[in-house]
């Protein structure tokens, strides 16, 4: 992954938070590649990004079992494939269906949602996976956009119904605490779904649904209000809604 690939402010923001922390610039840039690794590369290569275009062209050909192959390419997508129509029907039973859908730090999970109808606008730090979901939407006519954009930066947010933070803020914490309690409120929808793994991308449990219900039932903003709790496979999901 190159550095070309994610949102320059991003690298721009990591950056500061690194600078002083090492004695070298080498040790330091090594550092920065760690972080950004964290944020974006252990979920999408260039390699998959490439089979998730002739994915899109075998889609557009009349293929429909290609969209699930695209899904599949990302590893958070690919985790929660076989139960994505329970987590939102999870969701839905809770939130309004209608309006627009923000889906941040997005992936690919615009694809499932714009197939399925949705109008929704995906927010990603990485330039290749953005390009990827703009090309499928003209070539769909969907009702679907994505920008390349850092959610901790000036990412303009537009107005929605729903928002979605897909197993986003324990990456966010580990960049600096305090840093969910701060995206949550930012966030201009009226409901949030939060969701946390509840094992490793190797498949192991070690606590996690325990942990991350305690944290985040701890540490949820005063400006949302817990409506919603359930768990899909690998997955705890939360549902808030702002109340101040």
């Amino acid at each position: 992954m190159k550095h070309m690939d994610i949102a320059p402010e991003a690298v721009e923001r990591l950056r500061r938070q690194i600078e002083g922390r090492y004695s070298t610039a080498k040790e330091a840039d090594k550092a920065l590649k760690r972080a950004l690794r964290q944020m974006a590369g252990a979920f999408v290569t260039p390699a998959e990004l490439k089979k998730a275009r002739a994915c899109m062209d075998s889609y557009i050909a009349g293929d429909k079992s290609a969209l699930t192959q695209a899904l599949s390419l990302h590893a958070s997508t690919r985790e929660r494939l076989p139960d994505m129509d329970r987590l939102y029907r999870g969701i839905f039973d809770v939130c309004p269906r209608s309006g627009l859908i923000l889906d941040l730090a997005c992936g690919l999970n615009p694809l499932y949602l714009a197939d399925a109808g949705f109008s929704v606008v995906g927010l990603d730090v990485h330039s290749g996976i953005v390009a990827l979901l703009n090309e499928w939407a003209r070539a769909c006519h969907w009702d679907m956009r994505a920008e390349c954009a850092d959610v901790l930066g000036d990412a303009l947010m537009p107005e929605c119904g729903l928002a979605l933070m897909f197993k986003l803020l324990p990456i966010l914490e580990r960049q600096g605490k305090g840093m969910s309690a701060h995206l949550i409120r930012r966030v201009t929808a009226q409901y949030i779904a939060i969701t946390f793994p509840t094992r490793t991308l190797g498949g192991r449990g070690v606590g996690m649904e325990r942990n991350y219900s305690q944290w985040f039932e701890n540490n949820c903003p005063d400006s949302h209000a817990i409506i919603g709790r359930f768990t899909v496979a690998g997955e705890l999901c939360y549902i808030v809604e702002r109340v101040s």
